[in-house]
């Protein structure tokens, strides 16, 4: 929060509130928000309502604007951590909620407005719940667990266009743990419906939805990738799921594990069985069903190339979440079978070692959120103070000269809320919201009313741009 608090608010995100508030719910769950090249609804509904509620304008804008993402961003570390410690224990729960939250981009679209972690959120409760459902036979499923997963796939399937696929095969990959256990061809039969009517269902509504998205050709230039890669855009990417360093390393051979575990059999629960099986199924589906998602990532990376769409790490974001699951199976794993050929001494031993590192990992993860927030403080240009008079208008170009990168530029709506309080208007009935745009756009006044709309949800819109 203390990031959203004083990080800049730069023109998509305005982009995102103008196309929450252009249209009404019915029209945002039906057509989805045309203006966007991914148009899936569910984002776009809850900012609407979100944006809808706000009835003045002061400081905590720039938090109050991002609180669908920061909410998103607190149930996804929240889901992760109970589903991880049910299943794992607390110290795998530690890992991967420590590699979850630690990745400098977790803590960036934490803290913007835009639909990338609502789409983490949902496609981790899909991976979970899949892992979860796929660990038990149909007939031990039961409807709680199977409606779970349709819910989830359904959400993620409306959330993000790459949602739906990802939904289909999640819901794949069960039916196909579901069939390999089935007791007779009934049981078969009703596995392999559910899971394919599911799959077609979320692939349903992708394509519906991808058939209204307004882009079709894309020009990114340096943004996209070109083989041979000589502009280094693949690298950003790569690091979402291969770590650097001593502690990416050692997080590279556990998820190599994990990877590892996806092969081995899975064990189903029996009467004779203690509680290490259903772990043991839960681990290896879990590593499955991410495997499965890295494969269908390469395919989504391709198809991002031949289009020439922007190749950017935020187009792969989910691989910060399959690493983080895969890490957790893959230490699980180790120490599993370390356990298993060592003495009670010993055994203890590397539970405690192993909670240490955990322990360690999660606080090291907290550390560096909190140092990302604290090493963002709101800049304000002080040598300067904007003239009453020009409060009211539609312009506000407040950018010191000399500024190359925005981020490190003053943060628009801090600025004039304070300005407005000089003023006297601070508690002033009319309400006015701030877009500021950031270093790659350049707004004029001429080309300001044709570029971001002046009256967002009912409300007059105060628009801060600067140039190049």
């Amino acid at each position: 929060m203390g990031l959203a608090r004083a990080k800049p608010f730069w023109l998509d995100e305005g982009f995102e509130i103008a196309e929450a508030c252009r249209h009404s719910y019915l029209a945002l769950l039906v057509r989805g928000a045309p203006g966007q090249c991914s148009p899936s609804p569910l984002y776009y509904l809850a900012q609407r309502l979100s944006v809808r509620s706000l009835d003045r304008f002061d400081d905590g804008i720039a938090v109050t604007y991002r609180r669908v993402s920061l909410i998103a961003a607190g149930l996804l570390v929240f889901a992760t951590t109970l589903a991880m410690h049910a299943r794992l224990g607390t110290t795998w729960a530690l890992v991967a909620v420590a590699l979850l939250a630690s990745p400098p981009l977790f803590a960036r679209y934490a803290a913007e407005n835009r639909p990338y972690m609502s789409w983490l959120l949902l496609f981790a409760l899909t991976v979970l719940a899949g892992a979860e459902a796929a660990a038990r036979p149909w007939r031990e499923t039961g409807r709680a667990r199977r409606l779970a997963l349709a819910v989830a796939a359904l959400a993620l399937s409306l959330v993000a266009l790459p949602g739906a696929p990802q939904a289909a095969l999640a819901c794949a990959v069960g039916s196909l743990s579901w069939r390999r256990a089935a007791e007779d061809r009934r049981e078969t039969r009703a596995a392999l419906a559910w899971g394919l009517l599911m799959a077609a269902g979320c692939m349903a509504v992708g394509l519906y939805f991808g058939a209204r998205s307004p882009c079709r050709e894309y020009d990114a230039g340096p943004l996209a990738l070109r083989w041979p890669d000589r502009t280094g855009r693949a690298a950003p990417v790569l690091a979402l799921v291969w770590g650097e360093g001593i502690a990416g390393q050692i997080g590279n051979a556990l998820l190599a594990l994990g990877l590892v575990a996806a092969w081995r059999p899975a064990t189903w629960r029996s009467p004779n069985d203690d509680d290490r099986a259903p772990r043991a199924a839960f681990a290896s589906w879990l590593a499955r069903g991410v495997a499965a998602q890295l494969v269908l990532t390469l395919l989504l990376a391709v198809q991002v190339v031949l289009a020439g769409y922007y190749f950017l790490d935020r187009v792969f974001l989910h691989l910060v979440v399959c690493r983080a699951l895969l890490v957790a199976v893959g230490g699980w794993w180790l120490l599993r079978r370390l356990e298993e050929r060592a003495g009670p001494p010993l055994r203890t031993a590397l539970r405690t070692l192993g909670a240490g590192l955990a322990v360690v990992a999660a606080a090291t993860a907290f550390l560096t959120v909190r140092a990302r927030a604290e090493g963002a403080p709101v800049a304000l240009t002080e040598a300067e103070q904007t003239r009453c008079g020009d409060l009211g208008g539609t312009l506000v170009v407040d950018r010191p000269a000399g500024t190359e990168d925005w981020a490190r530029g003053p943060n628009f709506i801090v600025r004039l809320a304070r300005d407005r309080r000089r003023c006297g208007d601070g508690h002033a009935p009319g309400v006015r919201h701030v877009v500021a745009a950031d270093g790659a756009y350049e707004i004029t006044p001429d080309a300001a009313r044709s570029t971001v709309p002046l009256e967002q949800c009912g409300r007059q819109v105060v628009i801060s741009a600067g140039g190049r």
